[in-house]
């Protein structure tokens, strides 16, 4: 089994996994897989990395960096009720001022199994952070991506930026 099939048999175990006021999620899954409510910036995410011989899974906080140091001192506040739930979780800054709450589990070649194992982790990653991410993410900070523009408006600025451009 390729990975972008297991990552891919992950979305439809998650469902099992999570109470019903959390099935309305978004999802998109290729060589690594993103999980999110609301905002795209603040999502799960699973990550296989078979040169490092790991599977990153966690929370992702990939706002600006202020929203992101923000929300990481919350889940740092909240340490204890994160560690009784995802013993295994690290809270941490890392690259392009991003932070996560995350955990590495051992890499293995995807098969069936490993996709239930991902469901499981992902699952218990949501039903453990999403509340505190959802009562802790700053008054300040949009919950909902705004609504896509019309493909026609956006040529249209595309194609004024190209002018401008060109000038």
């Amino acid at each position: 089994m390729q990975q972008r099939e297991c990552l891919k048999r992950v979305r439809p175990l998650m469902r099992e996994r999570l109470a019903d006021d959390l099935h309305d999620f978004n999802w998109e899954a290729s060589f690594l897989a993103k999980l999110w409510f609301g905002n795209h910036d603040l999502h799960y995410e699973i990550t296989p990395r078979e040169r490092a011989r790991t599977i990153e899974i966690g929370l992702h906080f990939e706002a600006d960096p202020l929203t992101n140091a923000r929300l990481l001192a919350a889940f740092v506040a909240n340490a204890s009720a994160v560690r009784r739930a995802l013993p295994n979780a690290r809270m941490e800054r890392w690259d392009r001022g991003w932070c996560r709450v995350w955990e590495p589990l051992p890499y293995r070649a995807p098969d069936g199994e490993l996709a239930k194992e991902l469901a499981d982790r992902i699952a218990a990653y949501v039903t453990a952070l999403e509340p505190i991410l959802r009562r802790e993410l700053p008054s300040d900070v949009a919950w909902s991506e705004p609504a896509a523009k019309p493909a026609r408006a956006r040529a249209g600025v595309k194609s004024r930026s190209s002018r401008a451009a060109r000038r």
